[in-house]
C-alpha cells in the first residue's frame, strides 16, 4: 500500500446554483431533486465533495450537505455580479464579510471561493482577510482544461487547485465517457498527480440520468481504488491546508500538481 502522501488525489466539485438569466421555479425544483441524488451517491461510496452555493448561511442545500456524514465541505460560489470589474473594494469586501465571515461566526467552516463566469480577481487582500484559503477557477470543457496552462498552485498565500474537467464529459463513441474517466484516473494514480473534476449540476437539468449514471460509475470507480491504498479524495479545504502547512514548513516544496 502507497503511504498517504504519495498518493494520486481526486478532488470533486460539485457547483448546485442556477444563472441568474436561468432561474425558474421548475429548474430549482428539480435543482433540488438532483442534490439529493447527488448526495445519495457521495453517501453511498462514502466520496466527499466541495459543494460551491451562492450564500452558505442562507442556502436551503448548506444543512443537508454538512448532515451527510462524509466530510463534504460547503465553498462559495462567486459571480461576475459581485466579483467581477468595477464592483470596488467596498463591495467585495461587504459580499465576503456577507458569504464567509457570517457562515464562520455561526459555525460553518467556509473558506474556498469557487468561480462561475469570471476569472479576473483583484483585491487578494481581502480575500485573506476573510479567510478565504482557496480558489477554484471556472469549470472547463475538457478540450480546454487539457490546453490550458497550470496556474502557480499558491498565490497570495492562497491555494488553487488545477482547472477542473467538467462532469458529464463529452466523448466519442467509441471512447465512452466512463472508460475516459477511468483512463483519468488510473493515470492520476500512476503518475501521484491531483485530478481536479466539477459537476456543474445546472447542465445535468434535462439529461439526468445519463449524466447521473456516468458520475455514480466514476464515484464507485474511484472509491474502489481509495478502498484499496491507490487513491486520496479530498475536498479543496482539505487539500489548501495541506499544501499551505507544507508552503509554510518549507516554501520550496510543491506537494501538489495537476494531472497531466
Amino acid at each position: 500500500m502507497i503511504s498517504g502522501d504519495s498518493l494520486g488525489t481526486l478532488v470533486l466539485s460539485i457547483h448546485l446554483e442556477l444563472d441568474l438569466e436561468d432561474q425558474d421555479r421548475r429548474d430549482e425544483q428539480r435543482l433540488d431533486q438532483l442534490r439529493g441524488r447527488l448526495l445519495d451517491l457521495t453517501k453511498t461510496t462514502n466520496v466527499p465533495a466541495t459543494w460551491a452555493v451562492a450564500d452558505p448561511l442562507f442556502s436551503a442545500a448548506s444543512e443537508s450537505i454538512l448532515a451527510a456524514g462524509v466530510g463534504h465541505e460547503v465553498a462559495v460560489l462567486g459571480d461576475e455580479a459581485w466579483l467581477g470589474r468595477g464592483c470596488g473594494r467596498g463591495r467585495l469586501a461587504r459580499e465576503l464579510a456577507r458569504r464567509f465571515s457570517a457562515p464562520r461566526k455561526n459555525g460553518m467552516a467556509v473558506s474556498t471561493l469557487a468561480l462561475r463566469n469570471t476569472t479576473q480577481l483583484a483585491d487578494w487582500d481581502l480575500l485573506i482577510q476573510h479567510g478565504v484559503t482557496a480558489l477554484s477557477g471556472p469549470v472547463a470543457s475538457q478540450d480546454t482544461a487539457a490546453h490550458k496552462p497550470p496556474q502557480p498552485p499558491t498565490r497570495f498565500g492562497v491555494w488553487q487547485p488545477p482547472a477542473a474537467l467538467r462532469l458529464p464529459i463529452r466523448s466519442k463513441w467509441w471512447q465512452p465517457a466512463t472508460w475516459l474517466l477511468r483512463q483519468a484516473v488510473k493515470r492520476t494514480i500512476r503518475k501521484r498527480t491531483l485530478l481536479h473534476l466539477a459537476i456543474d449540476a445546472p447542465r445535468l437539468i434535462g439529461d439526468e440520468e445519463r449524466g447521473l449514471h456516468m458520475i455514480a460509475a466514476m464515484l464507485r470507480f474511484a472509491a474502489v481504488k481509495r478502498d484499496a491504498g491507490m487513491l486520496s479524495i479530498a475536498t479543496i479545504a482539505n487539500l489548501a491546508s495541506k499544501a499551505l502547512d507544507a508552503r509554510a514548513g518549507n516554501p520550496s516544496r510543491s506537494i501538489l500538481r495537476p494531472a497531466a
